[in-house]
C-alpha cells in the first residue's frame, strides 16, 4: 500500500513539473508573407471602396435608403433610445439619431487608432455617414412629418426631431430644412474621408509592390571577361 501511495505521489509530482498547456491556450497568430498580405489587404480594400460608395450612393446621392443596411440603422437607432433613456425625454429622443451616427464612427476611432486597420476606419466611416443621411432626412421630416415611422399607433404620433424641434422643447420647427442640409453636407464630407482612406489603401498597396520587387531585382553588374593585361613602358611603345 505505501508503494502504491508513493508511486502515486511520484507521477503527480511528475505531472506537476510538466508545462501547462491546454487546447485552450490561444494559438500563435500565422504571419503570411508580405506579399500575400498586401495582396490579400488591397483586395479587402477594393471590396470596402465598392461598397462604401453603394451606401453613398443610395444614401447621399439618391437620398434614398440603403437596401439591408437600412435594418441595421434602424437597430442602432432604437439602441440609442433604450440606452439613454434614464437621462430624461430629451437626451432620449436626440441620442437615437446620434446614437446611431457615433456609434460606427467611434468603432472607426478604434480600429485606427488601436489596430492600425484603414480598410475597417474606412468602413465604419462610411456606415456612419449614411447614418449621417438618415439623420438629415429624419431632421427634414420634422416639419410635416411625413416620414413612416416604426412603431407608430395613430396619426398623432410626433417622430424624434418633431418633438425635438416642436413645441414640447426647442420650438424651433422653421430650423428643420437648414440643419438637415448640413448634417448631410457633414456626411457628404465623411463620405469622402472614407472613399479617400479605402482608395489610398490600394494605392499604397501598389507602392509597396514596387517598391519590393525594385529592392529584390538585381542590378546589372559588368564584369570583365578577362583580367586586364599589364605592360610595362617598353612593351607599350614596341
Amino acid at each position: 500500500m505505501a508503494w502504491s501511495v508513493r508511486r502515486i505521489h511520484a507521477r503527480l509530482t511528475f505531472r506537476a513539473r510538466l508545462p501547462m498547456t491546454s487546447w485552450m491556450d490561444p494559438l500563435p497568430p500565422v504571419r503570411l508573407p508580405d506579399d500575400i498580405e498586401r495582396r490579400l489587404t488591397a483586395y479587402k480594400a477594393a471590396g470596402a471602396l465598392v461598397l462604401i460608395a453603394v451606401w453613398g450612393w443610395f444614401a447621399l446621392v439618391k437620398n434614398d435608403q440603403t437596401p439591408i443596411f437600412v435594418y441595421l440603422n434602424i437597430a442602432v437607432h432604437e439602441t440609442g433610445h433604450v440606452l439613454f433613456r434614464p437621462f430624461g425625454e430629451l437626451p432620449m429622443l436626440i441620442m437615437g439619431s446620434g446614437f446611431e451616427v457615433l456609434f460606427p464612427f467611434v468603432v472607426g476611432i478604434v480600429f485606427l487608432v488601436r489596430k492600425r486597420d484603414l480598410v475597417s476606419t474606412a468602413v465604419s466611416w462610411g456606415w456612419s455617414a449614411t447614418a449621417l443621411a438618415s439623420a438629415a432626412t429624419y431632421i427634414a421630416d420634422a416639419d410635416d412629418g411625413r416620414l413612416a415611422l416604426l412603431g407608430a399607433t395613430g396619426p398623432d404620433t410626433a417622430g424624434d426631431w418633431e418633438r425635438i424641434l416642436g413645441e414640447q422643447f426647442f420650438d424651433k420647427v422653421y430650423l428643420a430644412d437648414p440643419i438637415a442640409a448640413k448634417v448631410r453636407a457633414v456626411g457628404f464630407a465623411l463620405w469622402f474621408v472614407a472613399l479617400g482612406l479605402a482608395a489610398w489603401v490600394i494605392v499604397r498597396g501598389r507602392l509597396q509592390e514596387r517598391s519590393a520587387l525594385a529592392i529584390s531585382r538585381p542590378r546589372p553588374t559588368a564584369t570583365p571577361i578577362s583580367p586586364p593585361l599589364v605592360r610595362d613602358d617598353e612593351e607599350m611603345w614596341r
